[in-house]
């Protein structure tokens, strides 16, 4: 299932959001949209079956595991031409602190998309999803 842009936020698909972004934005956020389509697409192909619900915040992307407006915010996914951030909320158990994150940099989207994989598992927001397992089996 293709990732999916949250209700709260159904005025444009999450690839609209991009699109424009990428064409008809300020300055500089050329490239950040370019790149978040590019990922939406790697995400689209690595995950058939799951669903993974996405809202924009800031040109960054946050991914969930439902579409709920008080769902946590697993991942947060920013772009910056060929980098990309990307932070996941650590499980409640192994917070230091109320909503901590671990945050780091990936430097091609090959990358990036190896760094979603680690995050969607050690945040825990896909326990036991099956395609999430075979994908980072692989890792």
């Amino acid at each position: 299932m293709p990732i999916v842009r949250s209700s709260e936020q159904k005025s444009m698909t999450l690839e609209d959001f991009y699109a424009d972004l990428s064409t008809s934005s300020p300055p500089g956020y050329e490239d950040v949209g370019r790149g978040m389509l590019l990922l939406i697409n790697m995400i689209n192909r690595m995950f058939t079956e799951t669903k993974i619900w996405g809202l924009t915040s800031l040109a960054r992307l946050v991914l969930r595991n439902k579409d709920d407006f008080a769902s946590e915010w697993y991942i947060i996914i920013g772009n910056a031409g060929n980098t990309f951030y990307i932070e996941y909320l650590l499980p409640e158990d192994k917070r230091p602190w109320h909503n901590a994150y671990v945050r780091g940099e990936a430097g091609s989207l090959e990358e990036a998309g190896k760094y979603l994989l680690i995050a969607m598992k050690e945040c825990e927001g896909w326990v036991g999803n099956v395609e999430l397992e075979q994908l980072t089996s692989a890792l």
